[in-house]
């Protein structure tokens, strides 16, 4: 790591700091947009982080507190709003400092940049800080904020010069490897096993992180890609979204698998892997579908009249957590007094990161959860489709199970005993033994 510099510009009521890394830009930018990584560096040395909210998109919003160790200072809470967001390059955002009910304080408004530059083998970073005025400028120095953003930026570099494996945040900085789709956005996956290749697609609300259960138990027998879709992860989100988008990802991906691969998904998922193996044609040369939620008749209550657009209403107002209780609600049924036990659960944060996606996976599930039948010209598959079913699975399930195999030419129905909607990241192990029977006999 190379110390470079801090520049008090008084001219434009600026603060300037840079930094040169002796790590790729990809990782850089990883330490700088994944609410885990940042946690292990963000602030001055001995403070500590806690990122409530990280939706790296224009737009999106960067909530965080940081406070002492020794609790010898009060917490700074702070809430940044995106406004530019380029891959590996640049991110600008709008800062403020915010009260103990996240409102703002009143201290004004902080426009920051930050540019990842390529430098040989490594990467320089430059944060610009500007202030409304040269009285801010000046309280900022008084109270070291540059000093403060050094010390961060060292401990980012302490991070980065660290062994790969020795903490989880260090691993999901190094693990994963980059593809740019045919938008120019880049999608992050990771690549495991040997063998014939699989995709595995995770479900709304995760990142790839969500089926490693899965593909670490098909890596035995397959080559196998999980990745981060689109607003999850390490992957970009360029708006507005559209749904062809994540099939142009997947054609990606397939190049990086050789030219071809088997494609598998569990639940809200199922619906992007069929579009996927419909546009793809003979790419993909098998499907494995657990439990894909298609309502298809009364045996169940349809998706509500204007779900997605109530979604995106409520993440656009910053209401993220109301967000995930109302598809918990209104899509999955969870009755209203179960939620404030689910959140105290931490994977109810992880869900919130993600709420966004509820609109998105909403948008590709239009026309298969209305409780009339499946659309008979939305898919043109020739190859192999293997829908499972689990033993205790609920009734609408296996109608749109069925309702599948009666519109397409190849669907066979299975059963996986003794298990629930859960089983694709619960019992990762009965699902990999059932992939591998089918995919290759």
């Amino acid at each position: 790591m190379s110390p470079d510099g801090i520049v008090v510009d008084r001219s434009a009521n600026t603060l300037h700091i840079s930094r040169t890394y002796p790590a790729a830009a990809e990782r850089v930018w990883r330490a700088w947009t994944d609410a885990e990584a940042i946690t292990r560096w963000w602030g001055p040395e001995g403070w500590a982080a806690t990122v409530y909210e990280m939706d790296v998109r224009p737009g999106g919003r960067w909530r965080f507190e940081i406070a002492p160790a020794d609790a010898s200072a009060v917490p700074v809470r702070s809430i940044a709003t995106y406004t530019t967001v380029v891959d590996h390059r640049e991110l600008a955002y709008d800062d403020v400092f915010a009260d103990a009910a996240w409102q703002p304080d009143g201290s004004g408004t902080f426009p920051t940049s930050v540019t990842f530059t390529s430098a040989g083998n490594g990467c320089t970073v430059s944060v610009a800080a500007r202030f409304p005025d040269g009285q801010a400028l000046q309280r900022a120095v008084e109270l070291q904020m540059a000093d403060g953003y050094a010390e961060a930026l060292d401990r980012l570099g302490n991070l980065l010069d660290g062994p790969s494996s020795t903490s989880e945040g260090e691993t999901l900085m190094s693990e994963l490897s980059t593809v740019t789709s045919a938008d120019g956005t880049t999608i992050a996956y990771k690549k495991t096993g040997s063998g014939p290749a699989v995709i595995v697609i995770s479900n709304v609300a995760e990142d790839h992180t969500g089926v490693a259960g899965v593909a670490e138990a098909l890596s035995k027998d397959f080559t196998v890609i999980s990745f981060d879709r689109r607003g999850r992860g390490a992957s970009g989100d360029p708006q507005p979204y559209d749904p062809a988008r994540e099939i142009d990802d997947i054609a990606a991906l397939i190049e990086v698998a050789g030219g071809s691969t088997a494609l598998a998904s569990g639940s809200g998922g199922c619906g992007l892997t069929l579009d996927a193996a419909s546009a793809l044609g003979d790419k993909v040369t098998g499907l494995y579908l657990y439990e894909p939620p298609f309502i298809v008749d009364d045996s169940r209550s349809p998706a509500p009249a204007g779900y997605v657009e109530h979604q995106e209403a409520l993440v656009a107002a910053g209401r993220r957590s109301e967000a995930v209780e109302y598809f918990m609600t209104e899509m999955i049924g969870v009755p209203a007094e179960y939620l404030p036990a689910m959140k105290q659960d931490p994977s109810w944060e992880a869900m919130v990161k993600y709420a966004h996606t509820y609109a998105y996976d909403g948008q590709i599930m239009r026309g298969l959860q209305d409780g009339r039948p499946l659309p008979a010209d939305r898919w043109s598959i020739e190859t192999p489709i293997a829908v499972a079913v689990g033993g205790n699975g609920e009734a609408f399930i296996r109608a749109g199970a069925g309702a599948l195999a009666a519109i397409l030419p190849n669907v066979t129905v299975l059963t996986l005993a003794d298990q629930d909607h859960s089983a694709f990241w619960m019992a990762p192990e009965p699902v990999a033994e059932q992939v591998r029977a089918f995919l290759l006999g």
